[in-house]
C-alpha cells in the first residue's frame, strides 16, 4: 500500500530559525538595557535622597545651635564664617579622607572626632565624617562637590569689617529704606553636586542675625 504524504505540512527552514533567534535576541537586549537603566535610576535616586538628608542635617545643626560660641566668634554662624567647611573627598576618593582641622587622616565614620569637647569643632567633625565617607554618600567623579559656606551681610551703617554690604533700598511712604535692617545677617549655602556634577542641589537659608 502506498502512503501519500501531505505536501502542505513542511518543516522549519534554517532561515526561519535564524530570523526567530534574531528577534528573540533583540527582545532580550532591550530587556537588559531597561534593567540596567532601572538600576542606574535607583542608584541616582538613592544618592539624591541621601544628599537631601545630609543637607537638612547640616541646616538643622546650624539653626538649632545658634548660641554655640568659641574663641573670637560671636555665635556659631560667625565661627563658620571664619572657618570654612570644605570636605575634599570627591577630589581624590582613592586617597582616603583628610581632616579639614587637623590635616591628617583617620576621621572616617568617627562622628564626633577624637577627644574634642569644643562644640563647633565637633559639629564640623560630624559633617566631615559623614561627607568624607563613601558609605554615606558615594562619588562618581571629581566634578562632585559638597560645600557649606556662611556669608556675612551687613547694612550700610554696619562697622563690621570684611562683610558683604547691602546697598539696595525700597520706597516706604516716600522714604528710602534699606532691605537689610539688621546690623549683621548670616546666610548659609549648602551645595551638593551629584552624578559627576550633572545633578546640582543648592540650599540657601538664614542661619542667624544680629539686631542693630
Amino acid at each position: 500500500m502506498k502512503i501519500s504524504m501531505n505536501k502542505k505540512i513542511s518543516g522549519l527552514s534554517l532561515l526561519e530559525a535564524l530570523m526567530s533567534t534574531a528577534i528573540v535576541g533583540i527582545g532580550f537586549v532591550a530587556i537588559l538595557q531597561m534593567t540596567n537603566y532601572s538600576v542606574q535610576s535607583i542608584y541616582t535616586s538613592g544618592e539624591r535622597t541621601k544628599a537631601n538628608y545630609l543637607t537638612n542635617m547640616i541646616a538643622e545643626d546650624v539653626i538649632g545651635h545658634k548660641n554655640i560660641v568659641t574663641g573670637s566668634a560671636i555665635n556659631f554662624s560667625d565661627y563658620l564664617f571664619q572657618n570654612e567647611f570644605n570636605p575634599n573627598f570627591c577630589d581624590n576618593p582613592a586617597a582616603g579622607t583628610t581632616s579639614l582641622n587637623t590635616g591628617n587622616t583617620g576621621n572616617v565614620g568617627n562622628i564626633y572626632g577624637n577627644d574634642e569637647i569644643d562644640g563647633p569643632l565637633m559639629k564640623q567633625r560630624k559633617w566631615e565624617a559623614l561627607l568624607n565617607n563613601k558609605n554615606y554618600l558615594n562619588c562618581k567623579g571629581t566634578n562632585e562637590r559638597r560645600n557649606f559656606r556662611v556669608f556675612k551681610l551687613g547694612s550700610q551703617w554696619s562697622s563690621e569689617p570684611g562683610i558683604l554690604v547691602s546697598t539696595n533700598e525700597r520706597q516706604v511712604d516716600g522714604v528710602d529704606v534699606p532691605y537689610v535692617l539688621d546690623d549683621l545677617m548670616y546666610i548659609g549655602r549648602i551645595q551638593m553636586n551629584l552624578n559627576d556634577g550633572k545633578k546640582r542641589k543648592y540650599l540657601y537659608f538664614q542661619t542667624d542675625y544680629v539686631l542693630k
